[in-house]
């Protein structure tokens, strides 16, 4: 077996392995998914790669070989996008093949699932329920059913590939970048996904609307909630914990700031960031050695492209130019 933790990843590991047996035995501890190899191949050879970002996971796995799996329920989301190879997945009553370049939800979060590969390359994401259910604007503690999707494969081939550029952005883009370990980094990627897996596959996430989230869009809730996030701006939130704190549902926290401030509670968020960066950049000095990108990163803005220009459109220059002000661009 070989194994390698790249520096500075300190939540990737990849291996390759010929022991069909040992491949078998890693997937059984590290999963709890049984493997029944069917005609594995001749010195076939087991590669598996795993990068962990924040609550999210990133795996690839290749075995040359047809074999059947059976899973316990995952209380997770994952999602697969067949790169090679042919793969069946059964889960209740639902029966699923699907081929090179197909994207699939591998099964309902709280049921088991089994399957059979045929020599395939397979390219999963996992994150947890509930960072899903959240980001469909859940409230916590108030009942609802749990997350189920009404369809395992996505809306339309266009989402499909959306998903696939989502993926491949935040393997290749944000966790491949100098921020990569950064929390609100990891905390907005993450939010990225689940926001993904809910407009590319069909589902119950969403909360059906009360009467009770249009009485609570008040200008007080938006106090609330402004004062919550002006308080803790670095901190992991997202409008589940805003709404939280403004003791409302995140949808009539939405329709709040709609009302009365013309904008989303996420993009006030945003704004009160990028205010944060711009003070940054103004503060940096020649001895700092700070550049555009760490200022980025510290607030939580993990594309560089996207963080200049809304601080184009906010300022009226690139930040460079700030920061060229006050001390060196890097």
């Amino acid at each position: 077996m070989r194994r390698n933790s790249p520096a500075g990843s300190p939540g990737r590991t990849s291996f390759r392995i010929t022991d069909l047996e040992a491949a078998r035995d890693w997937m059984r501890n590290a999963y709890g998914t049984s493997l029944r190899m069917r005609s594995p191949a001749p010195n076939g050879t087991f590669s598996y790669s795993r990068t962990l970002a924040g609550p999210v996971t990133l795996s690839t796995l290749a075995l040359a070989a047809e074999y059947a799996y059976a899973s316990e329920p995952l209380d997770a989301v994952a999602i697969t996008h067949v790169v090679s190879g042919r793969m069946h997945r059964e889960c209740a009553d639902d029966a699923l093949a699907a081929g090179p370049g197909d994207v699939l939800a591998i099964s309902q979060p709280d049921q088991p699932y089994t399957g059979r590969v045929e020599g395939a390359e397979l390219h999963a994401v996992s994150l947890p329920r509930r960072l899903v259910e959240d980001a469909a604007g859940r409230r916590p503690g108030r009942p609802a059913p749990p997350l189920r999707f009404t369809r395992f494969t996505p809306v339309s081939p266009a989402l499909a590939q959306q998903w696939k550029k989502a993926v491949a952005y935040l393997e290749s883009d944000v966790l491949a970048g100098p921020a990569a370990g950064e929390p609100l980094v990891l905390d907005a990627a993450a939010r990225m996904i689940a926001a993904h897996v809910l407009t590319t596959f069909p589902n119950t996430a969403h909360p059906a609307p009360v009467l009770a989230d249009t009485r609570d869009a008040t200008s007080e809730t938006v106090r609330r909630a402004v004062a919550f996030i002006e308080s803790a701006p670095d901190a992991e939130i997202g409008l589940t914990e805003m709404a939280a704190a403004a003791g409302v549902t995140p949808r009539a926290l939405q329709y709040a700031f709609r009302r009365h401030a013309g904008t989303t509670p996420t993009a006030y968020l945003r704004r009160v960031r990028l205010d944060l960066a711009h003070a940054d950049l103004l503060a940096a000095g020649p001895a700092d050695g700070v550049g555009v990108a760490a200022i980025a990163h510290r607030w939580g803005f993990h594309h560089l492209g996207r963080f200049a220009a809304a601080y184009r459109a906010a300022y009226g220059h690139a930040p460079s130019h700030t920061l060229g002000e006050s001390g060196p661009a890097t």
